[in-house]
């Protein structure tokens, strides 16, 4: 599903208008129309008003028409206009004028009593076009119905008033709300927070907009849909045998960090690869063999600390032939010799390869080796990686999660993965998905290497970087939705959960 930007959404707005012909004001009377039949279910059985609060420009014309609609559905109604109607744009003008020909109560303030006791509070201040922090008598009306609501009834319109379009940025009040409803298509903010948080549930409207119109339009970025991650699920034929179903080979672990190897490579298998081989520090193999019996060994030169020794680079590229891909860092150290191996294999490695923790560390600041590599790549930074990569504050990033991972992916010719909530992912051409699955049962040390995990084994399984990335993530996401419910609630969740809830979860998208 699409997500489209203020100014993607204004130029659709505007072609389908000029080049298509479709009247403005159809569109803001399907848009209102679809309003009052959100507000309607949000009303269930209970009695009372519905208040609608209506700015100047059209988002105000869409409340002025929901407000008409549900006058003509018998529902009590009473529509705010804190402006002159001079002030209006020229269609919320035409709309103002329509419902005052059907003596739609249309009253200039409000009290917060009223606002208490309405059944339902329309949000239908401001659209789009908001940046930076909301002033005035907006601002007092959004504080004052959030003061009185806490976003219990409230429905938005298009987005809450006062959330930023494109990054779910908030700056000054901002509605709460419990529903909202969005036209023709999402917008990034009510899936980036606190945007998404702000929006409450949310759905999409269609307006009139031709659909073969908005399949071709261009997006910001692109919703993870369940068909979609069901299409990438590779299937193993009959005559499978673990060379066929791919050969991950995962170089992962030091000293007192052993677990990161164990959970990376658990999840390899349990993401459907047909042989995973582990490559560490020779000192560790006694210690996870009888952990992981599965697990294909490879003993590797170690340095004094117990970590992985430049001496195994020309070992590991000799093993390169054998193996579909290859992921390079869960607990591997900052160890200094440890990090120079590191940056030889990754510039220097044939084949596909994912590139995570303590590997993306020890690249930050070495940009030039990325751009050698002829091979697709995946990176999975977290905030804190991400920052040492681009050598941005995390805060900034955080502002903007698309544009980061795009900058990423672009910068350093991979796919982005920018872990957090919403995690984005993003490929070198410009494509992007922000991923829907998930909750915050994921905040446990360790999901990050079980996501590195499931992404190389997917990738050895030849499903192509972007979709393999996706699609982990996706159903990583699913899995902690699964097992939340299984434990009835987020808080104790492991990573080792995830691990054993992913084939479930695989073969319920196979489905």
């Amino acid at each position: 599903m699409k997500l489209l930007s203020a100014e993607q959404m204004r130029g659709l707005d505007r072609y389908v208008i000029e080049e298509r012909g479709v009247p403005s004001l159809h569109l803001m009377e399907r848009a209102g129309v679809a309003v009052a039949e959100a507000a309607l279910g949000l009303l269930y059985d209970r009695q009372g008003e519905v208040v609608v609060l209506c700015g100047k420009g059209n988002n105000g014309g869409d409340g002025l028409v929901a407000a008409r609609a549900l006058q003509q559905n018998g529902i009590p109604v009473q529509a705010v206009l804190p402006f002159s109607p001079d002030e209006l744009s020229p269609d919320a003008r035409s709309m103002y004028d329509a419902a005052k020909a059907e003596d739609v109560p249309i009253a200039q303030t409000i009290t917060d009593e009223e606002l208490r006791q309405a059944s339902v509070v329309i949000d239908a201040l401001l659209g789009t076009g908001v940046t930076g922090a909301v002033r005035g008598v907006m601002a007092e009306l959004i504080q004052r119905t959030n003061a009185v609501r806490d976003g219990h009834g409230v429905l938005a319109v298009d987005l809450p008033s006062g959330v930023e379009t494109d990054t779910g940025q908030v700056y000054g009040p901002a509605i709460q709300a419990e529903m909202t409803v969005t036209m023709a298509l999402p917008k990034p903010c009510l899936v980036l927070y606190p945007g998404a948080w702000l929006a409450g549930r949310w759905r999409v409207v269609d307006i009139g907009f031709p659909p073969e119109v908005v399949a071709d339009w261009p997006a910001v970025a692109e919703l993870t849909e369940r068909t979609q991650a069901a299409s990438w699920v590779p299937h193993r034929p009959p005559t499978a045998f673990k060379g066929s179903v791919g050969y991950a080979l995962i170089v992962a672990g030091s000293f007192g960090m052993t677990g990161a190897a164990a959970m990376s490579s658990l999840s390899a298998y349990r993401s459907g690869a047909g042989l995973v081989q582990l490559a560490l520090p020779t000192s560790l193999v006694q210690v996870l063999n009888a952990q992981l019996t599965e697990v294909v060994f490879l003993p590797m030169p170690q340095t004094s600390s117990g970590t992985l020794s430049f001496q195994a680079v020309a070992r590991l590229l000799e093993e390169a032939k054998h193996v579909q891909a290859a992921l390079i860092g869960p607990g591997l150290s900052r160890n200094a010799a440890t990090a120079h191996a590191i940056r030889r294999l990754v510039a220097e490695w044939p084949g596909p390869l994912s590139v995570d923790a303590d590997a993306l560390t020890a690249m930050s600041g070495h940009d030039e080796l990325w751009k050698g590599r002829k091979a697709p790549t995946v990176i999975t930074p977290h905030p804190g990686e991400m920052s040492r990569l681009l050598n941005k504050p995390v805060k900034e990033l955080e502002l903007d999660r698309i544009g980061a991972a795009k900058e990423a992916a672009k910068r350093f010719n991979a796919v982005a993965v920018f872990k957090g909530a919403p995690t984005v992912i993003a490929a070198p051409d410009g494509r992007a998905f922000v991923n829907p699955t998930g909750n915050a049962g994921l905040a446990v040390a360790g999901t990050g290497d079980v996501l590195s995990g499931s992404i190389v084994s997917l990738l050895a399984q030849g499903l192509e970087p972007f979709f393999a990335a996706s699609l982990a993530v996706y159903a990583g996401g699913l899995a902690a939705e699964r097992m939340a419910e299984e434990l009835g609630g987020v808080n104790g969740m492991t990573s080792l959960d995830i691990i054993d809830a992913m084939p479930y979860v695989l073969a319920e998208l196979m489905g």
